[in-house]
């Protein structure tokens, strides 16, 4: 509220200074709408709070994603419920202990609903969970009912048989790739590639989102207009159905993401504009795409995928007005037919052909340092080489969705077994073409760089005051350049001697099985539990806080059904620890003495004068263990005497209603900060 309240005061400041009523209108007009959109989402929230949590109900839900949990036989998932007690409902919940089943079934059984914690609401909020579900220990009654037949399940399956149909010529590495390009299939990435394309600011490329359905329902139609010639506007209503219903499809086949379904809704503003008559608009189509994602739930534009999607359009608008630009003023100036005609000098004599790659040069610039804010603002590294990697290799997108896609539906049908050959080979070049890139960038020095939220946004705000004066002041571009240049070098260079040396602890993952990763500068100690979703929540934690190396690496499962396949310089395994034993290790981050038990072990952290103490499993000890700091677990912490505690939820061995933090930043023998 803060926030949007600042935001809100500013536009108006400068729409009054410009003298623009309709615009004042315009931002009053929005206020209140989004008040309206927050006010009833609390109030929704707060009705399907009273009348579902903290009791056990009957659920009847339809799976929509599963991932490997922290304990055997059991999955965490994301479940749809269709009714409550035979009540017909519509929600989403997540469950972190549910007996093992797969996306696309049907499940039903005896659950507890319950409140998230405080500090991962908003983010399950922006992802649609509303609550919390946990089977009733006394009477689960869990079952099985089979396949569903929802328009989403049937999507899921294509899906699968699509990803399967485009890997079946392909090695494993070059094959997850592509499928998640493609048919949004992220199950069969490798934890290497996985971290490369983060590590070269090239992570938006697995994840289909809006320039992957640009390039499906766009450039394929434009090349077919360009070559039709047609000018008849009943053949545009057409083509403006047609890639309505492909981004329909492109949404069901990716599994509903939300980047998908803001990109499709822009489609459809779009195609619907078009029978209307009404002259195509970007921003308006975002506009309107933006609305309609938030009129379910304010929250949706606290998704950090919202933000970047929004920012990341913004900034290729901007480009592509950019390059225009300068295209009609090298025309005017430059050209024969210009009422005065200057003759080019020789870094002038630009060819046409060149034009091509100079507007996505300057639209791959503009998309970066529009998503940069969101960055920093969000507390994520940003990669140096993230705009030298999106264009060098933005040509290779368009090439490997088509081809991608003519792999995975050519596999389905056997009669074109021979075209399906031919398409996996050129898909699986191109593909590895980008791996080598991305695994080469991702090893280059000072590949992220970390910023501090609240540095950040005073950063952000001074460059955006300092672009603003530039373009009300009329500041020539050689004056005003290098200024803002100037000042975000130097703010960049004294932020990152600021945060140097800070020691980043934060709980990851899931609350019934929580990592601990321990950054300070580029390096990172990791204590591991939890299956392939916590692994995932750790990889973007170390990426978040700009830590590339895992110099310590601590397994606290004592019975592993996979290995960890995060890749450490050491390692530590519970399971081939003696019973009774203790190691120590001294790192970058932290002094860490490791203790195995019978039934569990235990870790102590100690930092400068501080320590922390987190278990797993049951600890019993002669005399407890002092420290000043836990680093909770669902195991009760019978054998530590404890003065704070870092959860990232509240378990039932906790007293107290005070709100819990989940993330600490501290110097060794200086202040912290919880956060």
């Amino acid at each position: 509220m803060p926030f949007a309240a600042f935001f809100v005061a500013v536009c108006l400041v400068l729409c009054i200074f410009d003298a623009a009523r309709k615009a004042v209108l315009c931002i009053l007009l929005g206020a209140v709408v989004g008040m309206a959109s927050v006010l009833h989402t609390a109030n929704r929230l707060e009705r399907i709070r009273v009348q579902y949590a903290a009791r056990p109900l009957v659920l009847t839900a339809e799976v929509e994603s599963v991932s490997d949990s922290y304990y055997p036989g059991v999955v965490d998932a994301v479940l749809r419920v269709e009714k409550i007690n035979d009540a017909k409902t519509s929600f989403r919940v997540e469950c972190e202990t549910l007996p093992e089943c797969e996306a696309g079934q049907r499940v039903q059984g005896r659950f507890v609903l319950s409140v998230p914690a405080q500090q991962s609401r908003v983010g399950l909020y922006s992802d649609g969970i509303v609550l919390l579900a946990e089977p009733d220990e006394e009477k689960p009654d869990f079952k099985q009912l089979g396949q569903s037949s929802s328009f989403r399940a049937r999507t899921h399956r294509l899906q699968q048989r699509l990803s399967a149909a485009l890997r079946r010529r392909m090695d494993g590495k070059t094959g997850g790739v592509l499928a998640a390009m493609t048919v949004g299939d992220r199950t069969h990435l490798s934890p290497e590639l996985r971290s490369a394309y983060r590590g070269a600011g090239l992570a938006h490329v697995l994840v289909v989102s809006g320039m992957h359905v640009s390039i499906l329902c766009g450039e394929v139609f434009r090349l077919d207009a360009r070559r039709k010639k047609e000018r008849c506007y009943a053949a545009l209503r057409l083509r403006a159905v047609w890639k309505a219903l492909l981004a329909l499809l492109l949404v069901g086949v990716t599994g509903f993401t939300p980047s998908v379904l803001r990109a499709a809704a822009a489609v459809w503003v779009s195609a619907l504009g078009v029978w209307l008559y009404a002259p195509p608009d970007t921003l308006t189509s975002l506009a309107v795409a933006g609305i309609a994602m938030t009129a379910g739930s304010s929250y949706a534009v606290c998704d950090i995928g919202f933000e970047l999607s929004f920012a990341a359009v913004l900034g290729t608008v901007a480009g592509g007005a950019c390059i225009r630009r300068i295209r009609k003023w090298y025309s005017i100036r430059f050209r024969s037919k210009a009422s005065a005609p200057v003759k080019r000098p020789w870094y002038f004599k630009l060819p046409e052909r060149l034009w091509g790659l100079a507007e996505s040069v300057c639209i791959s610039v503009c998309a970066s340092a529009a998503t940069f804010p969101v960055l920093v603002l969000r507390g994520l590294s940003v990669s140096i080489w993230a705009v030298v990697s999106s264009v060098t290799v933005l040509w290779l997108i368009q090439p490997m969705m088509l081809l991608g896609l003519g792999t995975a539906f050519t596999g389905l049908v056997p009669v074109l077994a021979p075209l399906h050959g031919a398409l996996s080979v050129l898909s699986a070049a191109l593909t590895g073409l980008l791996d080598r890139w991305a695994v080469w960038i991702a090893a280059k020095p000072g590949a992220g760089l970390y910023f501090d939220t609240s540095y950040a946004a005073i950063v952000c705000l001074v460059l955006i005051v300092l672009c603003w004066l530039a373009f009300r002041w009329r500041l020539r571009l050689r004056v005003a350049v290098p200024c803002i240049v100037l000042t975000a070098a130097v703010s960049v260079g004294l932020g990152n001697a600021l945060s140097r040396d800070v020691v980043h602890i934060d709980l990851v993952g899931s609350a019934n099985a929580p990592a601990v990763v321990v950054t300070q500068n580029d390096t990172a100690v990791v204590l591991f539990r939890g299956g392939n979703s916590v692994r995932n929540a750790v990889e973007e934690q170390l990426a978040r806080r700009g830590a590339g190396k895992i110099e310590l690496l601590v397994d606290l499962r004592t019975k592993p059904e996979t290995p960890c396949a995060l890749e450490a310089e050491q390692s530590v395994l519970a399971e081939e620890m003696s019973v009774n034993t203790a190691q120590k290790q001294k790192c970058t981050p932290a002094l860490v003495e490791v203790l195995r038990t019978r039934n569990g072990c235990l870790v102590r952290l100690t930092i400068g004068n501080r320590q922390f103490v987190t278990l797993s499993g049951r600890v019993e000890l002669a005399q407890p263990v002092s420290a000043r700091w836990l680093l909770a677990s669902p195991a009760r912490p019978e054998a530590v005497q404890y003065k704070e505690v870092l959860a990232l939820r509240r378990y039932d061995w906790m007293t107290g209603g005070a709100a819990q933090s989940s993330s600490l930043s501290l110097r060794r023998y200086g202040g912290l900060r919880a956060e």
